[in-house]
């Protein structure tokens, strides 16, 4: 804000010395004015309030830095609850009729431990658990190290998110244990970032906590990495992802939980420096059967086809295969489904036929306002851009102008952003006295430069309107400039909040629409009020009033754009963009409540996902739609 109170002060002083000269007067006024708005604007960068800053001590009470630390911890937990045990696992296609799945230990799938040379007398046969053994068991078992196995669709993800809702619950009852932390390893994609720095930046970007937080918590050991997705992870990259998360685990306490496809898994030279490794199992024809048989009389049909044919049951393996089967095919026939020869071909044939059905399913939202082509349309390009970077929730506002189609439209939105091309949001506001004080000292200095260039200003009128009035501006241009020293104090003390739970779409831009307004309406009527009070004073006359009245818009729009408004600007702007592109519909979050009701999506706290990766793959794999046509 001061550089822009710098500016409009060079701006003025230019003004005046234009129209002075037009008048045929000279004075000093003019220079004056543009020497302290330079002043002002140099007094702004951050070696000069460094160099300030340190005559000021900071210090932060025992007291305070505990409550910090319980409020982050527990809205943490809250967060990771919300986000995957609610939005995810509770809400899974499967979840209405739970599958108790088989575990197998496969202990040669980790790295081999120095002990294990010395005490093993044979390789030992993998070990199938006992039925109704449960994860969390297993886990603590091994020593909280342990690698999660499975064919896509077996369940690798609802097993994770079931150890991280048991882990949730010791951890909010025990301020020792770890706080459990999920992680999706596709968005690691530079392969000399290390595990902590990677891990710092999405507890920033998906929890929306302070890096500086999450940079102690790791440090401390204080996280339960829960990874899951390595098989998500390009080819090239995937062995270069496992030294980085062994060396994250030689340096810690190694306690931590990773999830991959198993034939991705057995590819890798390199394993995992874990202490066992499970893998789930396949489901019998039994569970396919009784699975069934609980859900509805309506998929007679479908289990007399599994029945009786051995190929088809094998398809039917996996508990997500079995879910999209069981809402595809109810109440409908199969025959087509089995006249087809390759998995393959039964993949896409169900996603098409799941498809479909959704759109016959009723739902709050007329489907007249989404066409089924346009709905696919939109769906399949926000497949493609989320696996192209690499993101595994959609949040509306995390859209960026890389997104846009063609470097056309990226070159524009980079005009119009002017910043590094990237939309941040300014979501939640605190006051820190800490951070505040830091530049008192820098803003106080500015203020009275800017009180000394108003009594400057009539310097070289001194001898007509006399010292004693003289004296009257130099103190009301003092009172003015501290004044205005201390608003930039003011707002040096904003900072956004340790934490956020997003509970709302889009809510990222709607808070820093809020806060955009109230911090630009505050300035600006601060330095209105005060500025035209002391100008009233002073002169009695309008003319100063309304000087202020546009110094106070002026500084206020600059604090509007500043703490929100320039976010606000850049997203809607994207969003009319796409709009016109046909990318996706201008009300973005109205459709993706309806892709939630045709489930298709699914609601993590204020975002989306796709139900399944393979359903995310079937709609990315489509060729891109009419757009309505």
């Amino acid at each position: 804000m001061s550089r822009i109170i710098g500016l409009l002060m060079c701006l003025v002083s230019i003004i005046w010395g234009y129209n002075e000269h037009q008048a045929g007067t000279v004075s000093f006024g003019p220079l004056t004015a543009f020497l302290g708005g330079a002043a002002v604007f140099v007094a702004t960068f951050d070696a000069t309030d460094a160099l300030l800053r340190k005559l000021v001590s900071k210090s932060t009470s025992e007291e305070e830095r505990s409550a910090h630390e319980k409020h982050n911890r527990q809205a943490m937990l809250n967060r990771v609850r919300d986000f995957w045990v609610k939005g995810v696992l509770e809400s899974s296609l499967h979840e209405e009729a739970r599958i108790e799945l088989g575990l197998e230990e496969r202990r040669d799938a980790v790295a081999e431990r120095p002990w294990d040379v010395i005490l093993r007398t044979q390789d030992r046969p993998d070990c199938k658990l006992p039925p109704g053994t449960k994860i969390l068991d297993v886990f603590e078992r091994v020593g909280r190290s342990l690698l999660i196995l499975g064919e896509p669709g077996a369940g690798k993800t609802t097993t994770l998110l079931e150890l991280a809702r048991e882990m949730i619950d010791r951890a909010e009852k025990n301020p020792s244990e770890k706080i459990p932390v999920v992680f999706n390893l596709s968005s690691w994609t530079d392969p000399k970032q290390s595990l902590n720095e990677w891990m710092a930046e999405e507890m920033r970007d998906n929890y929306r906590i302070q890096k500086k937080i999450a940079e102690t918590w790791i440090e401390n050991d204080s996280i339960l990495p829960l990874l899951d997705g390595l098989d998500e992870i390009a080819n090239e990259r995937r062995a270069a992802c496992v030294d980085v998360i062994n060396g994250y685990l030689d340096e810690y306490s190694a306690q931590a939980v990773i999830c991959c496809r198993k034939e991705e898994y057995e590819a890798l030279d390199a394993k995992l420096k874990l202490q066992s490794a499970i893998l789930l199992q396949p489901l019998t024809p039994e569970q396919i059967d009784g699975y069934l048989e609980r859900l509805s009389p309506d998929l007679n049909a479908l289990r007399e086809a599994l029945r009786s044919d051995q190929e088809l049951q094998e398809f039917a393996k996996t508990p997500l295969i079995l879910s999209i089967m069981a809402l595809a095919y109810k109440g409908i026939s199969v025959e087509e489904l089995q006249s087809l020869g390759s998995t393959e071909d039964w993949r896409r044939h169900l996603f098409k036929i799941y498809v479909d059905q959704m759109f016959q399913r009723t739902g709050r939202t007329d489907s007249k306002r989404y066409p089924k082509v346009k709905t696919i349309h939109w769906l399949s390009w926000l497949a493609r851009k989320m696996r192209e970077n690499n993101h595994t929730v959609f949040l509306v506002e995390r859209m960026q102008p890389s997104w846009l189609e063609t470097k056309g439209f990226q070159r524009l939105s980079s005009i119009l952003m002017q910043e590094k091309n990237e939309i941040n949001t300014v979501e939640v506001l605190d006051w820190s006295w800490n951070k505040g004080r830091g530049k008192l000292m820098s803003r106080l200095v500015i203020g009275l430069i800017v009180g000394l260039i108003v009594w400057l200003i009539n310097f070289q009128n001194l001898r007509t309107i006399g010292y004693g009035v003289s004296l009257i501006y130099l103190l009301g241009g003092l009172v003015f400039g501290l004044s205005i020293g201390l608003v930039g104090v003011l707002i040096d003390g904003l900072v956004v909040a340790e934490m956020e739970t997003r509970t709302v779409p889009n809510q990222g831009i709607l808070r820093s629409a809020k806060n955009a307004l109230v911090v630009g309406l505050i300035v600006g009527l601060i330095v209105v009020l005060i500025g035209g009070l002391i100008a009233w004073l002073i002169s009695g006359q309008i003319s100063g009033q309304i000087v202020m009245l546009t110094f106070g818009l002026g500084v206020g729009l600059g604090s509007w754009l500043d703490f929100g408004g320039r976010a606000v600007v850049h997203h809607y702007t994207l969003r009319f963009v796409l709009s016109r592109e046909n990318l996706l519909p201008w009300n973005l979050v109205s459709f993706l409540d309806y892709a939630t009701e045709r489930i298709f999506l699914r609601k993590v706290g204020g975002g989306y996902v796709f139900v399944h990766r393979m359903l995310m793959d079937y709609f990315a794999s489509l060729e891109p739609g009419p757009g309505g046509e």
